[in-house]
């Protein structure tokens, strides 16, 4: 039970980690994706395809 709980936290802090770096590199072009609870569970659950495919969804939305 613990090693699953460590492992769900550290998917957890790596989906917000690449939220963040995703931010620090994009944010000269505006496109900043919001780190709230949605976002780092599609983060945490997809990794980077999911980064991409919230970055899709903003780009359609903008």
């Amino acid at each position: 039970m613990l090693k699953f709980l460590l492992k769900i936290l550290k998917k957890v802090v790596i989906g917000m980690f690449l939220l963040f770096a995703y931010n620090t590199f994009l944010s000269s072009l505006n496109l900043l994706i919001p780190i709230n609870v949605i976002t780092i569970i599609i983060a945490s659950l997809f990794d980077v395809p999911g980064i991409i495919g919230l970055a899709i969804f903003l780009l359609v939305n903008y």
